[in-house]
């Protein structure tokens, strides 16, 4: 109520709006789509997407000073500000009001003395939905206020932007932000996604057309090609990039745009794959995983832009929570990420003593820390991985949904089966047993022959797989010989349009089906 009051005074006296925004596709997607419902409203905002090499992240003073002096006197901030107790402080001294909007856990210090905060993590929120994203929080702020427009302004409904329409944006951050797809998010990503597809804004259009996505569009597509593009602007320091191609009006210059940060992706894959060597030699001369519980890597040869992506790798290879940090001039700055049962941003908590400051969620969190705290930052966070993390914690969990022959699958399955969708965090794809199935023409593929392909054989029936990171566990079954049972999911290859389905091999075992 009272962030919509103040907008509403903010457009009625024609105040200059700044959005304070954060670098990754949560934060860019929310400020794209709190610009394009301004405009639709007939209001200009400016932005403020902050550099993650020079500034890191969150508000931080020299950007409070630099909004306030341009002129602005409402900051609303999307997907950071709930830490910034300092900043925000700062702001309203210098006559500058802030509505703060976050999705990330409220800090030690308190909330920040904004006119409003909108926080579903506040102790006094009784939202039912805990879970949205920045944009998603985003998007409840703006259809506040076009209500508020109709109800307190008299605005004409045919006078009130159509919000459908840009809940292609509020799916992209929320899927890359790997926010839980269930409940209202589900419900969100699953509208959103529709209109994706249809999608006429030229950087979206021009996005999918360098992604190689075409025609129907789910959560894998926004997940493995779209969002990581998005997000390689952000990491190297150039969110303005990705903010710039989803507000574009004109299809040429989206289009170069989006082969810009094209360019912008590889260079990231290249820096990622550095720093994954490096964080792999120091694991193998650093650390003990029969006594570490958690695995906390620093380096100068560390880039604060992929050290996030390269914990969850670390993560999924050793299944133990992991915290990479780059260091530069003395100080670090890391990112960690987590498994079930450690809450990361609780054992921060705990460790701050030894942190310059930190925020985040159970899973996914950052931190600043002084280079001469880190060998007691890394002592106090595994005592506190010890005291939580079981030996059978370690130990990752495939649940099966149910057991399936080959010959059961088929077209009317996958369509009950997408009745599901869409698929990601909270909401996983069903994952079925496949029993007494022999393997055939096997051969490595991708970057590396990291990846397999086979044709799986389970009596008459038979169907292609395939299986990512998976080479070397495979390289010890004999062909056509050795039956195996397989974990996997099921999916449509619609590689140069063959649209066949296909098997997704999470793991096997040799069977014990006699």
């Amino acid at each position: 109520k009272l962030a919509v009051e103040r907008i509403l005074v903010a457009i009625q006296n024609k105040e200059s709006i700044r959005l304070f925004c954060d670098y990754d596709v949560d934060g860019v997607t929310s400020a794209a789509f709190l610009t394009h419902f301004f405009r639709d409203i007939g209001v200009n905002v400016g932005y403020y997407l902050p550099d993650r090499m020079k500034e890191g992240y969150g508000l931080n003073e020299d950007a409070v000073r630099v909004i306030r002096k341009e002129g602005a006197s409402l900051m609303i901030t999307a997907d950071c500000g709930i830490t910034s107790v300092r900043e925000v402080e700062l702001a309203k001294s210098l006559g500058l009001d802030v509505i703060v909007t976050d999705h990330h856990q409220v800090g030690s210090e308190g909330l920040p003395n904004a006119v409003a905060v909108l926080n579903p993590h506040q102790i006094d929120c009784n939202y039912p939905f805990r879970f949205l994203s920045g944009v998603g929080l985003a998007f409840k702020l703006a259809l506040a206020v076009r209500t508020a427009l109709h109800n307190k302004l008299g605005w004409r409904k045919d006078k009130l932007p159509n919000m459908r329409r840009h809940l292609d944006l509020v799916a992209l951050g929320t899927i890359a932000d790997v926010a839980p797809l269930t409940g209202e998010n589900h419900i969100l990503v699953r509208h959103g996604l529709d209109v994706l597809a249809k999608t006429d804004k030229a950087g979206l259009v021009a996005l999918k057309a360098v992604s190689d996505v075409d025609g129907r569009v789910d959560a894998r597509s926004v997940g493995f090609s779209l969002g990581p593009r998005l997000n390689a602007a952000g990491r190297l320091g150039k969110a303005d990039s990705g903010f710039h191609l989803l507000t574009a009006d004109d299809l040429k210059q989206a289009k170069k745009l989006a082969q810009e940060l094209n360019v912008v992706n590889q260079e990231r894959r290249d820096i990622q794959s550095l720093v994954q060597d490096e964080a792999e030699y120091l694991i193998n001369r650093q650390v003990d995983l029969k006594e570490d519980r958690v695995i906390v890597l620093a380096s100068e040869n560390f880039h604060s832009g992929v050290v996030g992506i390269v914990a969850s790798r670390i993560v999924e290879k050793y299944f133990r929570p992991a915290i990479l940090i780059a260091l530069e001039n003395g100080v670090g700055k890391g990112s960690g990420r987590s498994i079930p049962h450690f809450n990361l941003h609780r054992a921060l908590t705990e460790c701050a003593s030894h942190l310059i400051q930190f925020g985040g969620h159970a899973y996914a969190a950052g931190l600043t820390i002084n280079e001469g705290s880190l060998d007691s930052f890394r002592s106090a966070i595994n005592k506190v991985g010890c005291r939580i993390l079981s030996d059978e914690n370690l130990i990752p969990e495939l649940f099966l949904d149910g057991i399936l022959n080959i010959s059961e699958v088929n077209a009317t399955l996958h369509k009950e089966v997408t009745l599901l969708e869409p698929f990601g965090a909270e909401n996983l794809a069903p994952v079925f047993l496949v029993e007494g199935v022999s393997v055939h023409r096997l051969k490595k593929i991708g970057r590396g022959e990291l990846h397999i392909r086979f044709q799986a054989v389970q009596g008459d029936a038979r169907i292609d797989a395939v299986g990512f990171n998976l080479a070397e566990k495979f390289a010890s079954i004999e062909e056509k010989l050795d039956k195996v049972d397989l974990a996997c999911e099921f999916q449509v290859n619609d590689w140069s349009g063959q649209n066949k389905l296909e098997l997704k091999v999470l793991d096997f075992r040799y069977s014990i089906k006699k």
